[in-house]
């Protein structure tokens, strides 16, 4: 069996095992009164390593260690010549301002980096229901427009069901809102395991739900809003006995998100006046 490699984690020790290897090398340049030059050149390069790798906070770290390091070393090994304390001080002084850089560098783009994930955590949370843990309305409206733009270019099935709760007020009237909110939680559930990978649910709003079939044609979407309506009829909801009824519309060429949404709301308003508990599409 082949081990896995953790590399963020093998990069890690990789950079940290360099330090240690640049401090001794410096050391003994010092010691045998050699100029910064030749294999000591790729220093810099530690330090642009130690930022891209660790962050500016433990890149500082690791950096501001390599210069004490390299200052002390000047304090304890006197360089014989003047020329060689003066090419010694420059590439402290240059190691010094890189450092200082590279932090400013990393800083802004973790900064950055930060700030884009916080806004895209922000506004998938805002995307989303916060009760059932379903798309929300923009979210909703956004999936079945992408969905719309590829049916349109790819030639290919879209259908989209809308689910209504029979009687929904009645329970909230009976029973309170922490039940309807119960209810609405296992209808969530219910649709959204029917649907598996073939398609998103979301909340449309109130009782209502979406479910948009990306490359399902209508006679499978039929087909899944009648699993959907049994699950929902069979097992209690939230210790309830609720029904569904339910609106299928397909794509048709040149359809916008507006008209199929229409046809499936006038399916669904037609389920509704046959007795609830129905499907029509």
């Amino acid at each position: 069996m082949i081990p896995t490699l953790h590399f963020r984690l093998l990069t890690y020790l990789l950079t940290l095992l360099f330090l240690p290897y640049s401090a001794f090398e410096l050391l003994l340049s010092l010691r045998g009164h050699l100029l910064p030059l030749g294999y000591l050149a790729w220093s810099p390069m530690i330090v642009v390593l130690c930022f891209a790798v660790l962050g500016w906070r433990l890149g500082g770290v690791a950096t501001g260690l390599l210069l004490t390091g390299l200052f002390a070393g000047l304090a304890l090994f006197q360089p014989a010549t003047p020329e060689q304390m003066n090419a010694w001080l420059a590439q402290g002084l240059m190691l010094v301002i890189l450092t200082l850089v590279c932090a400013l560098i990393a800083r802004f783009v973790e900064n950055r980096l930060l700030s884009g994930h916080e806004a895209s955590v922000q506004l998938a949370a805002a995307r989303m229901d916060g009760l059932t843990g379903l798309m929300g309305r923009s979210a909703s409206e956004l999936y079945l427009a992408e969905g719309l733009h590829i049916a349109q270019h790819a030639h290919l099935p879209l259908s989209l069901l809308i689910c209504d709760l029979d009687n929904f007020k009645s329970v909230n009237d009976r029973y309170g809102h922490p039940v309807g909110d119960a209810v609405l939680k296992a209808a969530a559930r219910r649709l959204r395991r029917q649907t598996g990978g073939s398609g998103k649910v979301g909340r449309w709003g109130g009782e209502e739900f979406v479910v948009i079939l990306p490359g399902v044609a209508k006679p499978e979407a039929l087909a899944l809003a009648e699993r959907m309506r049994k699950a929902i009829e069979v097992n209690h909801l939230a210790g309830l006995a609720v029904t569904a009824s339910f609106g299928v519309a397909a794509y048709r060429t040149s359809d916008n998100m507006a008209e199929l949404f229409e046809r499936a709301d006038q399916r669904l308003y037609e389920a509704k006046n046959s007795g609830r508990n129905a499907i029509r599409g």
